[in-house]
């Protein structure tokens, strides 16, 4: 009688789960609504030009060439992966002692990246399959140490990402970088 009654019971509070309806996911709105969904390809040329007058901003005269792409997949689960294949050339001096930094990023980084307000908060960040390798010559010969740091163009999830988006056209700028990349819808 007892097993019965419990049966009887179970049986009810299973049927009550029947009714329950979930709430469909609220529609996208603002930010999130224009960079999710999308891939983005980034502007390497702008990148170029950007990073050379950071570097003249620190009394660095040199012309940086780009040359490859990268693309940032950021679907509506606000999942990310980036995918690098580019080449930052970086040539100062004078002709014939000439140094020159390559600044190569090849492979992928992962992670999800919330959108809260203007801001992208990447979390749970892999950059496992990203690859980079930045080397100098000076007069043709290997230097040992690099003589000037690049400022940082890959996202992980040290600092929030600051965005624009304006439907064709993304911005991303890691908090504390003066660095500001340009990237169009693909």
């Amino acid at each position: 009688m007892a097993a019965a009654a419990a049966a009887t019971v179970v049986g009810a509070s299973l049927a009550g789960c029947s009714l329950v309806e979930v709430a469909p996911p609220e529609p996208l709105s603002g930010l999130a609504a224009c960079v999710l969904g999308n891939t983005w390809n980034l502007d390497t040329a702008k990148l170029a030009q950007d990073m050379q007058t950071e570097l003249g901003g620190r009394g660095i005269t040199a012309t940086v060439a780009a040359d490859g792409t990268q693309t940032l997949d950021w679907n509506l689960e606000s999942d990310v992966v980036l995918t690098a294949d580019y080449t930052l050339t970086i040539t100062s001096g004078a002709e014939g002692d000439q140094t020159v930094v390559t600044d190569k990023h090849s492979g992928k980084s992962t992670g999800i990246a919330y959108i809260n307000g203007e801001v992208g908060i990447p979390r749970d960040w892999s950059a496992k399959d990203l690859k980079v390798t930045t080397t100098a010559t000076k007069a043709g010969a290997e230097l040992e140490a690099l003589p000037y740091t690049l400022p940082r163009t890959d996202i992980d999830d040290s600092v929030g990402v600051q965005l624009t988006c304006d439907g064709s056209a993304l911005t991303t700028q890691q908090r504390g970088s003066d660095l500001v990349l340009t990237w169009s819808k693909k």
